[in-house]
């Protein structure tokens, strides 16, 4: 069984993230897999007591309550005929989306980048870092101009050859051989800190110029071993580039206009430190896309 979680604060803002995971809800189960969609909605002891005062009854059943109105809140979205569960955790949004993907063993976990309230905060705030980290499973990060299912996927898997990161770019192939699309594997050959930015390859000393002819002719040869094994065909195209990770994945999906950028939580590399490191508050919050993060894989802490 394949199980799907959803965040909601049930506002407008945590829609896209429920869409979301219906859509791909169905793609599980139009390969016959069964799947369990659930939508989490977290409320903090303070605010469940406020809920029961402010019903002016305090003996009403407060999280059924809000059952109910999470319901409510989900009429109007299309959950592709996939029934909903609905899960009312009582704590912090963090706290209480970690601990339902552990208890439901959970595929998935959905969030959206964008919203208001408690669950806002996680995406925006400094818990969500910690949460990209250390995701419990597959944790796609919805921005409301990411991929929306209503096209081909134009999927980005920056990979530095790592067990997460292969782990993230099978996610993306899976995701573009069910839906359609086409798959860029990126591996970012880095350069030294002390390299300026702005300098033209051709004037970089020779001996770092042999290095990285050489980084690169090794890296590609291990996507194009990578790319076999994916069997995707024309559907997959592969680029190394030399540069610092912050830009150049940045630059490569504005460049291929990826509406679903893939990434491993670890690697051997800076790619990994620079995304979900002290950059990737700001990188969130103003995210080009929609982000799925693989979880980290252990042999590798």
């Amino acid at each position: 069984m394949t199980t799907i979680l959803f965040g909601s604060d049930l506002s407008e803002h945590a829609i896209p993230a429920a869409r979301w995971a219906a859509r791909l809800a169905r793609l599980h189960q139009q390969d016959g897999r069964p799947v369990r969609l659930m939508g989490v909605h977290a409320i903090s002891p303070e605010e469940l007591s406020l809920l029961r005062v402010a019903s002016g009854n305090a003996d009403k059943d407060a999280p059924a309550q809000l059952q109910d109105e999470f319901r409510q809140w989900l009429e109007p979205i299309d959950t592709q005929g996939i029934e909903v569960e609905v899960n009312i955790q009582i704590g912090s949004p963090s706290g209480a989306l970690v601990h339902a993907a552990q208890l439901y063993q959970a595929d998935w976990l959905v969030v959206g980048v964008s919203g208001r309230g408690q669950l806002s905060r996680l995406i925006l705030g400094s818990t969500a870092e910690r949460l990209a980290h250390r995701p419990p499973c597959a944790l796609a990060l919805v921005h409301p101009d990411g991929f929306a299912w209503e096209g081909d996927v134009r999927a980005l898997a920056p990979t530095d050859f790592s067990a997460s990161a292969t782990g993230a770019v099978e996610l993306a192939a899976d995701m573009v051989r069910r839906q359609g699309g086409a798959l860029t594997l990126l591996n970012v050959v880095e350069l030294p800190r002390s390299t300026p930015s702005l300098v033209e390859p051709a004037a970089y000393p020779a001996a770092l110029v042999a290095h990285l002819e050489e980084t690169q002719s090794s890296a590609q040869a291990q996507l194009d071993r990578l790319a076999e094994e994916l069997d995707l065909g024309t559907q997959l195209t592969t680029e190394v580039r030399p540069g610092y990770p912050s830009h150049e994945v940045l630059a490569a999906a504005e460049e291929h206009t990826a509406n679903l950028l893939f990434l491993g939580c670890t690697g051997r590399s800076r790619v990994a430190e620079w995304f979900l490191g002290g950059v990737a508050r700001g990188v969130v919050r103003h995210a080009p896309t929609t982000i799925v993060l693989y979880p980290a894989v252990e042999a590798e802490d």
